[in-house]
C-alpha cells in the first residue's frame, strides 16, 4: 500500500493545503494520504496556535471532504518538539512493509537538509517535494538533486500556486470575522463557532458608543473600518492589537468639530507641529484628536497618541504602529480611489512596501492639486523611496 503524510502546523488548514492534498492525491495516487497535524514546529515559533484539540477537528473536517484522506494525532499525543524523524520512526513500525512517502512543499525542501537526522528520514520514507511554478520548480530542483546526493528517493510534483499566508488568514479572521474565501465553509465555521483566533472589541463599546453619536455615519463608517484594518495589520506585523485597534477607532475623534475648536486643541499640542500644517486646516483634526483624547479621555499612552496625531502627514522614522494607523487610514475597506488595490495589496504584503507606494501616491497627489507638503512627510517620502 502507498502511504502518504502531510503533516503541518494546520493553523487553521486552507485551501492551499487542500489544494496539496488534491494534488497529491492525483499524481501520487496514494491508497492513503494521511494528515498529521503538529503539536510544537520545531522549526518556528506560532503565533495564534490553537489548540491541539481544535487543529485536529479543522483537520478532521477537511479530510471528509476526500476519499482516502485521514488524519493521525500521532504527534499531538506525543511529548516536546515534534520531529518528522519521530514520526517516519513511528509509522515505519505502523506499516513495516508499506511504502511510505512524506510530503514537502517547497520552503521545506529548501531546508531539508538541516532538519534533525534528515538521512535517517531518508531511509524511512521516500520524499514528494512540490513545486509551485515552473520557475519555483527550476530552483527546488537543485536542493532535490542535492536531497538525492545522500541517497535519497525524492520525486518533485509540480502543483499549481495557491499563494495563501496562514498569518493572513488569521488577520482576516481576528479583524473581520471571516477569510475571504480561504478556507473551506465548515472549517470557518468551526472558527467562528468556537471563537479561535478571536479578539474582544467589546471593551472598546464606550468608544464606539461616543463616535456614532459625534460622527456623520459615513465618518463613523470609516472610523470601524480603519480600526479593522489596523487589528489586521497589528497581527500581521506582531504589533500591539489593543493599540493598533484603539488608534484606529478613535483616528478622525476630532474630524467633524468646528475648525476653530480644532485650532485651539492644535495650540495645546505636546508634540511639534510644523507651519505648514497650521497653515493647513485639513491637517488640524489629526493633532487635535491627540490632545483630545489626553484631556478629554485621559489617555496616556504615548504611541497610540502619535500615532493618531501622525495618521495624516506621517513623518521620518515612523513606529510600527504609527505605520499600521497611517497605513489603515489609507486602505481602510471603503476606500476606493484608483490606486487602492495595489497599495492594500503591498501593504498586506510588507507594511514598508505599502509605505513606498503610499508616498508615492500622497506626493504626486499633493503636487497634483497645488498644496503645500509639510517637510516631516518629505522625510518620510525620502526614507522609503529608496526601497
Amino acid at each position: 500500500m502507498r502511504i502518504a503524510v502531510f503533516g503541518g502546523t494546520f493553523n487553521p488548514i486552507h485551501i492551499g493545503h487542500i489544494n496539496v492534498i488534491k494534488c497529491v492525491l492525483k499524481e501520487l495516487k496514494p491508497d492513503k494520504l494521511i494528515l498529521m497535524p503538529t503539536h510544537i514546529p520545531p522549526h518556528k515559533s506560532a503565533h495564534d496556535l490553537a489548540s491541539d484539540e481544535h487543529r485536529l477537528e479543522m483537520c478532521r473536517l477537511a479530510a471528509a471532504e476526500f476519499s482516502g484522506v485521514s488524519v493521525d494525532d500521532y504527534e499531538l499525543k506525543s511529548e516536546g518538539r515534534s520531529y518528522t524523524v519521530a514520526t517516519m520512526e513511528h509509522l515505519r513500525e505502523v506499516y513495516p512493509s508499506d511504502e511510505l512517502y512524506f510530503v514537502m512543499g517547497s520552503d521545506m525542501t529548501k531546508t531539508f537538509l538541516s532538519w534533525y537526522q534528515p538521512k535517517r528520514i531518508t531511509e524511512l520514507c521516500e520524499l514528494v517535494c512540490l513545486s509551485r511554478s515552473d520557475e519555483d520548480s527550476e530552483v527546488i530542483s537543485k536542493y532535490v538533486d542535492d536531497i538525492r546526493a545522500i541517497g535519497a528517493k525524492c520525486y518533485l510534483l509540480s502543483c499549481d500556486p495557491v499563494e495563501i499566508s496562514s498569518t493572513r488568514i488569521r488577520a482576516d479572521i481576528i479583524a473581520y470575522g471571516k477569510s475571504f474565501g480561504m478556507l473551506l465553509s465548515s472549517v470557518e465555521e468551526y472558527i467562528i463557532k468556537n471563537k479561535l483566533y478571536n479578539f474582544d472589541k467589546t471593551k472598546y463599546n464606550k468608544y464606539v458608543d461616543y463616535l456614532r453619536a459625534d460622527l456623520s455615519e459615513k465618518r463613523f463608517i470609516h472610523s470601524m473600518n480603519v480600526a479593522d484594518e489596523a487589528l489586521r495589520l497589528a497581527v500581521l506585523n506582531d504589533s500591539d492589537r489593543s493599540d493598533a485597534y484603539f488608534a484606529g477607532l478613535v483616528h478622525d475623534i476630532c474630524k467633524e468639530i468646528p475648525i476653530e475648536e480644532q485650532l485651539e486643541l492644535v495650540k495645546r499640542s505636546k508634540l511639534p507641529v510644523t507651519d505648514v500644517e497650521l497653515k493647513a486646516p485639513k491637517t488640524y483634526h489629526a493633532i487635535a484628536a491627540a490632545v483630545y483624547l489626553n484631556e478629554a479621555f485621559r489617555v496616556t499612552n504615548e504611541q497610540v497618541l502619535s500615532a493618531v496625531r501622525y495618521h495624516t502627514v506621517a513623518k521620518g522614522g515612523m513606529t510600527v504602529l504609527e505605520k499600521i494607523v497611517y497605513m489603515a487610514d489609507l486602505i481602510s475597506m471603503e476606500r476606493d480611489y484608483k490606486d487602492v488595490d495595489e497599495i492594500r495589496r503591498c501593504t498586506h504584503a510588507d507594511i514598508n512596501l505599502g509605505m513606498k507606494q503610499a508616498m508615492i501616491f500622497t506626493v504626486k497627489d499633493s503636487v497634483k492639486k497645488c498644496r503645500p507638503i509639510p517637510h516631516i512627510t518629505l522625510d518620510c517620502y525620502n526614507e522609503f523611496i529608496g526601497l
